[in-house]
């Protein structure tokens, strides 16, 4: 990315003010493509949830290829990840790969959504759920604090079939360690990389991290390891 002048002003959301008055460019968050890389950099960023967190810990706890879902995109999506369309065409098909061929003929399990999509803010999750939902005939659940109590998201859960689940770290957390929302036929969650007007980042912000980690590290990594599930999680 090129550097801005210090002379864009404060308004500038990809420039900040240091302590010392002055303007610092702010970097446009990039995904890597390749799998192994969106696991290292996952855990780059897993590392500064648990600064004191000794190396061989960190390993024990660190996301692996293995861990990610393998997914060729194709052609007409498979632009430079510059374009805004281009990722916003990714998302729906990597989501559609999953959830295509469901019907209401399949098993009704409440609670229990294939694919797991986790964000930023209330905001996003509007926007996604919005884009996501002509994939499937059934609900796509909105999960997060914002005006929302957790006893309105509990009984959704167990009340409405869905295949896509979209929400922020804090409720998504919550609500996988009380239960309400299970892992059972999870086979996709994907990390929403979008970079807000102040260019923060899920994996990244303050706000987030803590949950988004705790959500990998005490749930869905010992999930992973039985045999029943089969999620794979991908940066988007």
């Amino acid at each position: 990315n090129s550097s801005k002048k210090q002379g864009g002003g404060s308004n500038d959301p990809s420039t900040t003010t240091t302590a010392a008055g002055s303007f610092r460019t702010l970097k446009k968050f990039s995904v890597p493509t390749e799998l192994d890389e969106q696991a290292a950099l996952w855990n780059r960023c897993m590392k500064k949830a648990y600064p004191g967190i000794a190396q061989l810990e960190l390993a024990d706890i660190g996301m692996q290829e293995k861990h990610m879902y393998r997914h060729e995109a194709s052609q007409k999506t498979a632009a430079p990840a510059t374009s805004a369309h281009a990722e916003s065409s990714y998302l729906e098909e990597l989501v559609g790969s999953v959830v295509a061929g469901t019907n209401a003929k399949n098993k009704i399990t409440y609670g229990a959504p294939q694919v797991l999509v986790i964000c930023s803010s209330a905001l996003r999750v509007v926007d996604l759920v919005r884009r996501l939902r002509p994939l499937t005939g059934r609900t796509v659940l909105k999960l997060f604090s914002k005006h929302v109590k957790i006893a309105a998201h509990k009984k959704a859960l167990g009340s409405s079939p869905t295949d896509i689940a979209v929400g922020t770290p804090n409720r998504i957390h919550k609500l996988l360690a009380d239960g309400d929302l299970k892992p059972s036929r999870l086979r996709l969650v994907v990390i929403d990389c979008w970079q807000d007007e102040k260019m923060r980042v899920v994996v990244d912000m303050d706000d987030t991290r803590a949950d988004l980690f705790a959500i990998w590290r005490d749930i869905l990594l010992p999930a992973s390891a039985n045999p029943d599930y089969t999620f794979k999680f991908r940066l988007v």
